[in-house]
């Protein structure tokens, strides 16, 4: 039944949701969804933003699309409001990126502005273009990591920069590790000019929500 639906209406009537800038839908042989991947502001929670979808799909084209299947990259900030965010302005703030390259080999810095001082992260590896993103998603953490309590850790799982419409976006995935256990975060960013800041960005966008274990932060 979906197949006899064009993509680019769904497209269009989905991205008429408030905060929705662009919309790719995918489909598998049959002409099921398979994936909704959207592109919105940050200035709604995500999971209202699906509700939202949810209910165009099926109010719309009779569609009852999986929540499961519907992924949401905001752009330049958090969520929403919650309990573990802290205020825009007290967040890490990206300062400079810079990267040197010998034979296989790279090095990444990244420098932070934090409390009203600069923290500064290093990390080395392989020299392969996926793996300096990589890279810089270690520095950022490691620039971050002094500031930490001793309890808690981030490890970085997989990063990367997809298509969304005429947008690139940077997307990564970390794991926060602590007495509560382990928590899978997600952060983007949308690449404007310089893909490595868009990395840090998104690094930042991940662990911001997690900032109340700051020690900086709670002083």
């Amino acid at each position: 039944m979906q197949g006899e639906i064009a993509l680019d209406n769904l497209e269009n009537a989905l991205r008429q949701v408030r905060s929705v800038s662009a919309v790719r839908i995918s489909a598998n042989a049959q002409g099921d969804i398979d994936e909704v991947h959207v592109l919105a502001a940050a200035d709604r929670n995500a999971k209202q933003i699906v509700r939202d979808i949810e209910s165009v799909l099926w109010t719309q084209f009779g569609l009852d699309v999986d929540h499961k299947k519907i992924s949401i990259a905001q752009v330049n900030g958090a969520e929403g409001p919650g309990p573990e965010n802290v205020p825009r302005a007290a967040r890490p703030r990206l300062v400079g990126v810079s990267s040197r390259t010998l034979k296989a080999a790279a090095e990444v810095t990244v420098q932070l502005a934090v409390a009203g001082e600069i923290v500064e992260g290093t990390a080395q590896g392989p020299g392969s273009a996926r793996n300096q993103l990589r890279l810089f998603v270690e520095a950022t953490l490691r620039a971050l990591a002094p500031l930490l309590d001793d309890d808690w850790v981030f490890v970085p799982e997989d990063v990367a920069v997809t298509q969304l419409s005429t947008h690139s976006i940077a997307n990564v995935a970390l794991a926060m590790i602590g007495p509560a256990g382990e928590q899978s975060l997600i952060g983007s960013s949308l690449v404007r000019n310089d893909p490595r800041e868009a990395i840090v960005k998104a690094t930042l966008d991940a662990v911001n929500r997690k900032l109340s274990h700051l020690r900086k932060l709670k002083q």
